[in-house]
């Protein structure tokens, strides 16, 4: 080894050594021992380390091994999900693929049946205009001929129009449809009339016929606390008589009523509680005075309705629901006969049904094209925005369908959209900033 000296480990007489040399070799042997020592330690601990670096470099093996097996079984995990969301995202497209075109073959359906639908209503349209105004001929040179006649024949045609009113409210399977039953039967009782349905402190004007354009439209809110009138029908729930004033102003909030001139309004009560109001008089121009027994008719229609609302009301709350009764043929005796109501001469409410008709389809495909624009425009309360040019385009279609010489044509239109879109409420037919 360099650098290594070789003593002589040979003892040399002491017998003549001096003092300095004999300390001299002292440490020179010292010295010797500690390398000796020192390379004996140097030698153990490298063994030390060889063995410790052999023992971390097993067991950095085996922790290498573990942590690659942990992190390929969580890549197979990852490749497996990613596989499942990949299959699901599949499907779910394919589920919309199948949905979008199922809504495109209902819509192009839809569509064809509605232009089909319209096609025959503007037809029958048409055809009840002109029955319509043929009748009103026929009618001023029978009222020149033979009065007491037309006149028995009005009475009829009113008894008449009661009992298709009361059956339909019967056949009613909703609360609207029994509103709008009633205000059906109202139009033959009276040349004016009107249904408002009181909500907290306001009544809403769910339909009106006979009135002045002036007068708040389908859909407007009367505020209580600012018609006397209408809070004391309201608190005592009894029908009353309203008698005409120059003075008076507008009557529960519709319209003035001339001197000399009567109405009846009729609260439809529910447990006790007015939920609606039914209003009816004879104030209208150019119209036929009140037939005898108007009242009594009015208060049967907004008695039975009452009752019809009742009905719906507990089967509701029960958690029943009433559906409309299946047309089936039962045999019967020789000697019965079931009784057929007939449907009214054709006359100008045959063809203003009609138009109402043409309005309802042209407005329901708006709310089938746009059920979710239809649900957020109620939530937000600007349909008038989000609709705004479906509506227009529905508006033209129906001016263009229905002869301008209908009375009201713009106003039946107006009502559907409020209706149907706005679920009667005709604020929430505002447009938004």
């Amino acid at each position: 080894m360099a650098g290594h000296f070789v003593w002589d480990q040979t003892p040399a007489p002491r017998t003549n050594m001096s003092l300095e040399t004999r300390i001299t070799e002292a440490a020179t042997e010292a010295v010797f021992r500690l390398h000796d020592d020192l390379r004996a330690r140097l030698t153990a601990l490298s063994d030390e380390l060889r063995a410790a670096a052999a023992a971390a470099g097993h067991e950095a093996e085996i922790a290498h091994a573990e942590a690659t097996t942990v992190l390929q079984d969580e890549i197979a995990r990852l490749r497996a999900e990613v596989a499942d969301r990949d299959r699901q995202l599949a499907d779910l497209d394919q589920q919309a693929n199948t949905a979008r075109d199922t809504h495109a073959v209902t819509l192009a359906r839809f569509r064809q049946h509605a232009d089909a639908t319209l096609a025959d209503a503007e037809k029958a349209l048409v055809e009840a205009v002109r029955q319509a105004q043929l009748h009103e001929a026929q009618s001023k040179a029978a009222d020149r001929l033979e009065p007491p006649q037309v006149a028995s024949h009005d009475g009829s045609a009113r008894v008449q129009a009661l009992a298709l009113a009361v059956t339909g409210m019967d056949d009613a399977t909703t609360l609207s449809e029994v509103l709008d039953a009633l205000s059906d039967g109202l139009k033959a009782q009276a040349p004016r009339s009107a249904v408002l349905v009181f909500q907290d402190d306001r009544a809403r004007i769910w339909r009106r016929s006979g009135f002045p354009q002036e007068t708040p439209g389908i859909g407007a809110e009367l505020h209580l606390p600012d018609h006397a009138d209408l809070m004391a029908i309201l608190d005592s729930a009894a029908p009353a008589i309203v008698e005409g004033s120059d003075e008076q102003g507008a009557v529960l909030g519709l319209a003035p009523l001339p001197v000399g001139q009567q109405g009846l309004a009729v609260p439809v009560a529910i447990g006790g509680q007015a939920a609606a109001l039914v209003y009816a008089d004879g104030a209208s121009t150019g119209k036929p005075a009140l037939a005898p027994g108007w009242t009594d008719a009015v208060e049967v229609l907004a008695r039975h309705a009452a009752r019809c609302l009742e009905t719906l009301t507990a089967m509701r709350a029960a958690g029943y629901a009433r559906t409309q009764r299946p047309a089936v043929v039962v045999p019967m005796p020789p000697h019965l006969r079931i009784v057929q109501r007939p449907t009214l001469e054709t006359s100008m409410g045959d063809a203003i049904e009609q138009a109402r008709r043409v309005a309802r389809l042209l407005v329901s495909e708006i709310r089938l094209n746009r059920e979710a624009d239809v649900m957020e425009g109620r939530a937000q309360g600007d349909l008038g925005t989000r609709l705004g040019e479906d509506i227009e385009r529905a508006r033209r279609q129906y001016v263009q369908r229905v002869p301008e010489a209908l009375p009201g044509r713009e106003t039946l239109f107006d009502e559907e959209v409020v209706r149907t879109l706005a679920n009667g409420d005709a604020t929430l037919l505002r447009t938004g900033s």
